[in-house]
């Protein structure tokens, strides 16, 4: 296989070929590395592990793809966040392809089933770091002794990053904007069976809509009135439901509606004979 043929093989990602398979592009890219170091070639090794991720990140977003179409979502979240971090990683080295692989259609889309989520509340580990070492070069990370290696840089074909070998929970915090966001806060109710409170309306509705990872859809956010008689059940003095944290007396009880947020989805191709297409209302 050549590099022209791999080059092939990732632009055909919308249309993936039967043959050759994504095992044998993998072995023939981890090959084409092995020989490029045997020459002391650098560069090619770097151009060869951008291959390598661009092909990483879009066999994650077809296996988010796949949990999203099997409503494992939790699962599809975690791997949105794995090729969220990996197109990242390949963005600071590699930019002249992303149209011809549809990175750009990835990351976008990666960003969009994000925002439809309902995840707002994550734990955030504090950590002390008692011996971390270079993932290149094995050697101590000491502030008195830089072994050479950035963390973020390619060597030897490889990303440079720190390796945590001894650390230690100092504590847990609650927060709402995370740096490991496959770190959700589940609240489950044992007597009631419930292992996720979540409510995952939003994604549900977008991924019924859709026949294949590469259909085109959008999402616009605004904000609607909605009628009083949805909250009967919220007394003048009680918070008003917008979350304004007013009182509703104060806020929307006095105007033609609750303020509540609005999701206007929009489809290029039209959804399957199942999908309902009409306004929805979700707390």
């Amino acid at each position: 296989m050549t590099i022209d043929e791999i080059r092939a093989f990732l632009a055909a990602f919308a249309r993936p070929p039967t043959t050759p398979s994504v095992e044998e592009v993998c072995a023939a890219l981890a090959q084409y590395k092995l020989d490029a170091l045997a020459r002391g070639d650098q560069g090619e090794a770097k151009r060869l592990w951008c291959f390598e991720t661009a092909l990483l990140a879009q066999e994650q977003y077809l296996a988010a793809f796949g949990h999203l179409k099997g409503r494992a979502f939790y699962k599809a979240w975690c791997e949105l966040e794995r090729a969220e971090r990996t197109l990242a990683n390949l963005e600071r080295h590699e930019k002249s392809s992303w149209n011809s692989f549809r990175l750009d259609f990835l990351q976008t889309n990666t960003a969009k089933w994000q925002s439809l989520f309902p995840y707002r509340m994550f734990y955030s580990p504090e950590i002390l770091k008692r011996e971390t070492v270079c993932s290149i070069c094995q050697r101590p990370v000491l502030p008195q002794a830089f072994c050479g290696h950035r963390v973020g840089e390619i060597y030897n074909g490889e990303l440079c990053h720190r390796i945590i070998k001894k650390a230690e929970v100092l504590g847990i915090s609650i927060v709402d904007k995370p740096a490991q966001k496959y770190s959700v806060l589940f609240v489950g109710d044992k007597k009631a069976g419930i292992k996720d409170q979540y409510n995952y309306a939003l994604v549900e509705f977008a991924i019924s809509a859709l026949h294949d990872p590469f259909d085109e859809w959008d999402v616009e956010r605004t904000t609607r009135r909605q009628p009083h008689a949805r909250y009967s059940h919220v007394g003048r003095n009680d918070p008003c439901p917008c979350q304004s944290r007013k009182k509703y007396k104060h806020c929307c009880l006095g105007e033609a509606g609750v303020l509540r947020p609005h999701f206007q989805f929009t489809f290029a191709k039209q959804p399957p004979d199942d999908v309902v297409l009409e306004e929805r209302f979700i707390d």
